[in-house]
């Protein structure tokens, strides 16, 4: 039997002999700017991949302006925009004028089965549209009290090592990335499925075994060559995509196996829900499950459309994969900014204390509530600076359906003069940096580059001018994307994040285990991972040194 590669590699032969006998594809300006790519086979592809994440558009953005070009493998040209109205433009046409590749849909067929991320066009809407009652306000609302009860467990845990571990001034190093996967992991599993799997108290469960790791492991840091074949594999038909992932090669079964897994998982947990609802008709929807399945039950048809099991299964992995690496991610992201900048760590713990209470005052054993998230604005600055340096998605691809004119915040300058839009043809890949628009010095000013939780707390923050909104459903921040497929799940990544944080620094004073230590962000194909910097090999990192928190000022 070929192995996923060989036959990858056959199969990019193919593409490069097909490339080559179509000729030149060059369909953006002859005069946009851009890097030489260094050959025809990588393109600048290396530099992208290869570099921390957004780094590379940072050079290129200082070099050629907000919109360049730059090569792919086989001489494929990504339009790149960093750009406020272009960006908006791009985002509001999702579904209709801007799509995902089919090749790169087969891809999340393969991920997330045919769920809310996969679907375009009427699906999409339909599928939107089916989902809204389990991510309306008032529920998501409804489950701080959640999300910090699963953060008071892991409260206790690093209590109770500190007690067994600790030095003798009350230290203890932790890696602390493995312990926001287990945090967000428990957190999803009572949120999407009502279950308590005990991951924080040492259990192990077949679906963390099955997806930790799943995205991020896959497209961290590769070598040249799996560059070239992952971009060959955007030229071959969707329909031998589609079909690859039923043959047993080595490269799908990690992803065949978290499907088995899930699918199991949630067939069961269905049927339970339902044996539940023929005993309670008004069983309480503290659980995303629990809405979809109930949506389908006699007793509340003519309230909510039904969404078939089908459906169901698919938007639970969809949402599992999109919520567990992300808010892991950002959470760590959040914890290494305030170990590094003790003062920010030092004016949040004073207020979270003051709105909850200290660790004497009060245990969070039963959480606490949305309103008193509310009352904390710098626990709401420094979430929001976090998903602006650190978006767990740095960058969305696109391609588009057909000829346009996208319009521009700034001219570009080019030949024949300056240009208020740019013309791009059907079929063009396009790239939006997320990362670019929510470090733009226009709208975040000349320390945009820098982590600066006080910047929110001004007003002109929320008093954006239109022609410098991103198009961004959330703070005018590209991080949950915008438009018909903008982030349905993003009041629950934001207030998930924000309890995570909250209950965390109100108990504890961190800091980096190592002072050397420094911060890099692995770009792992869109997603932001934090790392060492020059070691990329073993996952994500948050190293802390943890004590209980002593009185603040």
């Amino acid at each position: 039997m070929l192995s996923f590669w060989a036959l990858t590699a056959l199969l990019a032969v193919a593409a490069w002999i097909w490339l080559r006998l179509k000729g030149p594809r060059s369909r953006l300006p002859p005069d946009l700017r851009g890097p030489t790519p260094a050959s025809w086979i990588l393109g600048n592809q290396p530099e992208v991949v290869l570099s921390e994440a957004g780094e590379a558009n940072r050079r290129w953005k200082a070099q050629y302006g907000a919109v360049y070009k730059y090569y792919g493998c086989f001489g494929d040209e990504y339009l790149v925009l960093n750009d406020a109205n272009a960006v908006q433009h791009v985002l509001k046409g999702q579904t209709t004028s801007y799509l995902l590749d089919k090749s790169l849909r087969e891809f999340l067929r393969l991920v997330t089965g045919e769920g809310l991320i996969w679907a375009d066009e009427a699906d999409h809407a339909r599928q939107r549209r089916l989902l809204s009652p389990a991510f309306n306000t008032p529920f998501i609302k409804s489950l701080a009290p959640t999300f910090a009860a699963c953060a008071f467990r892991l409260v206790t845990q690093w209590n109770q090592r500190i007690e067994t571990e600790g030095d003798d001034k009350g230290g203890w190093d932790v890696e602390a990335y493995h312990w926001m996967e287990l945090l967000t992991m428990e957190s999803l599993g009572l949120t999407a499925f009502g279950v308590k799997f005990g991951s924080l108290e040492g259990n192990q469960h077949p679906l963390q075994t099955a997806y930790t790791g799943l995205i991020g492991s896959a497209y961290s840091h590769p070598s040249k060559l799996s560059i070239a074949l992952g971009a060959a594999v955007l030229h071959i038909p969707a329909f031998i995509v589609h079909h690859l992932q039923k043959l047993p090669l080595p490269g799908i079964s990690k992803f065949k196996e978290a499907q088995r897994v899930g699918r199991k998982f949630a067939d069961e947990l269905m049927a339970k829900k339902r044996r539940l609802l023929e005993t309670n008709h008004v069983l309480q929807d503290r659980d995303f499950i629990t809405v979809l399945v109930q949506a389908g039950e006699k007793n509340q048809k003519g309230k909510l459309e039904s969404m078939p099991d089908e459906e169901i299964y698919n938007n639970l992995t969809t949402f599992w994969v999109a919520g567990f690496e992300t808010a892991t991610n950002a959470s760590s992201f959040a914890l290494i900014e305030l170990a590094r900048n003790p003062d920010m760590q030092q004016r949040l713990a004073s207020e979270l204390i003051g709105i909850l209470g200290g660790a004497a005052d009060r245990d969070l054993s039963d959480g606490f509530s949305t309103d008193e998230v509310e009352q904390m604005p710098y626990l709401e600055a420094v979430v929001n600076e976090t998903l602006r340096c650190h978006g767990p998605i740095h960058s969305g691809l696109f391609r588009a359906a057909g000829d346009d004119l996208i319009p521009l915040s700034n001219p570009i300058t080019t030949r024949d003069g300056k240009l208020n839009s740019i013309r791009v043809q059907a079929g063009q890949s396009i790239i939006c940096s997320f990362d670019g628009c929510n470090r733009w010095e226009e709208v975040w000013g000349p320390d945009a580059d820098q982590f600066r939780p006080e910047r929110w707390l001004r007003a002109e923050a929320k008093e954006i001018e239109p022609d410098k909104q991103c198009g961004g459903v959330y703070a005018n921040l590209a991080t949950f994307g915008g438009g018909p497929k903008a982030c349905i799940g993003y009041r629950f990544a934001v207030l998930e994040v924000s309890v995570f944080i909250a209950a965390i620094i109100r108990d504890f004073e961190i800091a980096l285990s190592r002072p050397d230590w420094e911060l890099g962000r692995d770009g792992s194909y869109i997603g932001t991972i934090p790392m060492e910097r020059g070691r990329w090999q073993g996952g994500g990192r948050c190293p802390l040194r943890v004590r209980r928190r002593r009185s603040v000022m």
